[in-house]
């Protein structure tokens, strides 16, 4: 199966960044920073997403809102019995089906206490449901505490609970490969253990940061930085990427320039390429030596 690489839609020209959408394969719509409840806006974003498809033969997955969105109204916690989140993601599942994206990414909700995590079960098992109804999967990403440990989906072992318990060929693993450094380096376990949850891991969120929890200094939390740019170690991502089936490639980034985000796709891409037994445009080793 081939790996479709692809970009978070903030860095697409379309949705106000600077990347040409002939550059990727796929975009990750990112409807947690998006009001689509309001007609208009989904009217404009329904509008790109055809265009987009139609001029480029761009696809696309979605990422849900979630607890951390700044958009209040459609804010979600799974960790909470509550109907909005229902609202919010059939919602959300109706914008997939018209726009024919397979994977809708969802975050876990925050963990106030124990029973919280069986509330996220109850509620991943109605939402499975819903993705049946409209054809799409919903993938759950790992995250990295905040605020002294208030979130679930953090250890590789609790997501495997969480996917086993909910029992759904609908719910499967987006792995935040930036989330995961934080997460290994702050708890002492090896980067290496989320690539255990193998057949799982259906796409893949790649960014670069430093490994440390969030902090005043600049250089400190959840960065999204391109590659090469922090101190997570690609070459050996990339390898263990070779054991997957991982349909998708994601480079989730923020305030990076052009130049870093394509020079990143360019390795995401050469990668691809020895994957398949191609020439790529420059040697991975040479362009992620610095790592």
């Amino acid at each position: 199966m081939n790996i479709k690489i692809g970009i978070n839609s903030p860095q697409i020209k379309d949705f106000g960044g600077t990347i040409d959408p002939c550059e990727v394969e796929i975009i990750e719509l990112g409807l947690d920073r998006v009001d689509f409840l309001e007609k208009q806006k989904e009217k404009e974003l329904l509008s790109k997403t055809n265009h987009l498809s139609s001029s480029f033969g761009t696809e696309f997955t979605i990422h849900a809102p979630h607890i951390d969105s700044r958009i209040e109204g459609i804010k979600i916690d799974f960790s909470t019995n509550n109907e909005k989140n229902f609202t919010i993601m059939e919602k959300v599942a109706k914008i997939a089906a018209e726009i024919g994206a397979g994977y809708v990414v969802v975050h876990p909700g925050s963990l106030n206490e124990r029973k919280c995590l069986n509330l996220n079960i109850l509620n991943l098992i109605r939402i499975c449901s819903l993705a049946e109804e409209y054809g799409v999967i919903l993938l759950l990403e790992n995250l990295f505490d905040r605020n002294g440990g208030n979130k679930i989906g953090i250890f590789p072992g609790e997501l495997f609970h969480i996917i086993e318990m909910v029992g759904s060929e609908n719910l499967k693993i987006n792995l935040d490969i930036g989330h995961a450094f934080i997460a290994s380096n702050a708890y002492g376990f090896p980067l290496e253990d989320y690539f255990e949850l193998g057949g799982y891991i259906h796409q893949m969120h790649l960014h670069d940061n430093f490994g440390i929890l969030e902090s005043e200094e600049a250089m400190f939390g959840d960065r999204h930085l391109p590659l090469g740019l922090g101190r997570i170690n690609f070459r050996e991502v990339f390898k263990n990427i070779l054991k997957l089936n991982t349909r998708n490639l994601i480079l989730e980034l923020k305030n990076s320039s052009k130049e870093n985000t394509l020079e990143s796709l360019v390795q995401i891409r050469d990668f691809c390429n020895l994957r398949y037994g191609l020439t790529p445009l420059y040697s991975i080793e040479s362009a992620i030596a610095c790592i």
